[in-house]
């Protein structure tokens, strides 16, 4: 295995870089936090990322967006300035299809390896080393990155092509997104029709409208507390992603479309920096109540 590089130290990027050096020794680090990464002596920090291009071969990168990508990648201070031939590009970050096929292009043009693995999971799944991890892109490139990724999660798909990965984390988080929406309808329901919420919640979860999100931000959502562990915003941008790829695929998805459009209503009255959760306080809006 080469050099290990690491760009990217916000919420999730940094306990990452905490469960790789774990097991891993990390050459460079880049962020446009400083102060994060002065906790990490051990690791040299580059200010821009073609710095750590040029001394690093398998790059790891956890931004925020296609444009945080696009600037780390290929922008004036970007790795392709420096990236040396048969160097490995792993992409951490939730970007969208269009995004995925055509980075992949460019770095074979500069006879490198793009791997599109976005993760699944809270900070607190991240620090803890429960991530779940889906990979997409040449197949000998995954497997020399395999062992790095198993280090801070706890199941790795490889799913073959390149996008693969990235098209199946946009088609779930859809999902999540539209089954949360409709749980949190459900829940205001009961509360109007004199249930208390607590019992509401403990039935929904009983029965065949449990769902995984639900369970998960059950505490979040009777006590409203959204301390954001994943943001309202950051969810509507995926949700844009997933939306852009289903018209590209010609791909009918109205309870999707549905779903995002209540997001963005849930964003519009405040809500975009708390955690994705709030959007369950919009039915209080609608009714009068908030």
């Amino acid at each position: 295995m080469g050099e290990l590089g690491f760009i990217g130290l916000g919420k999730m990027g940094t306990p990452l870089l905490k469960k790789m050096k774990e097991k891993y020794r990390i050459k460079g680090v880049c962020s446009r936090n400083s102060g994060k990464a002065s906790l990490h002596p051990d690791i040299k920090f580059y200010e821009e990322p073609f710095q750590i291009a040029s001394s690093c071969d398998i790059i790891f990168i956890m931004v925020s967006d296609d444009s945080a990508c696009e600037s780390v990648i290929f922008g004036e201070k970007g790795l392709i300035r420096t990236i040396r031939p048969k160097s490995i590009v792993v992409n951490l970050s939730t970007v969208s299809h269009k995004f995925t096929m055509s980075a992949e292009k460019r770095l074979q043009d500069s006879m490198c390896s793009y791997l599109d693995t976005p993760v699944f999971g809270s900070i607190r799944a991240a620090e803890e080393g429960r991530l779940v991890v889906l990979a997409s892109g040449n197949e000998e490139a995954f497997h020399t990155v395999e062992a790095v990724l198993n280090s801070f999660s706890i199941r790795v798909v490889y799913m073959g092509k390149s996008g693969n990965a990235t098209k199946m984390k946009l088609i779930s988080n859809m999902a999540m997104a539209a089954n949360l929406a409709i749980a949190s309808e459900a829940l205001f329901s009961a509360e109007n029709a004199g249930i208390p919420r607590e019992l509401a919640m403990d039935i929904l979860l009983s029965g065949g409208s449990h769902s995984r999100v639900l369970e998960m931000k059950k505490d979040a959502i009777l006590k409203e507390d959204f301390i954001p562990d994943f943001t309202l915003k950051d969810l509507i941008k995926d949700l844009d992603y997933a939306m852009d790829l289903s018209m590209s695929l010609k791909n009918p998805v109205p309870l999707g479309a549905g779903a995002m459009q209540f997001y963005i209503a849930a964003s519009s009255i405040g809500f975009g920096n708390l955690d994705y959760s709030s959007v369950s306080r919009v039915y209080k809006f609608l009714a009068g109540r908030s």
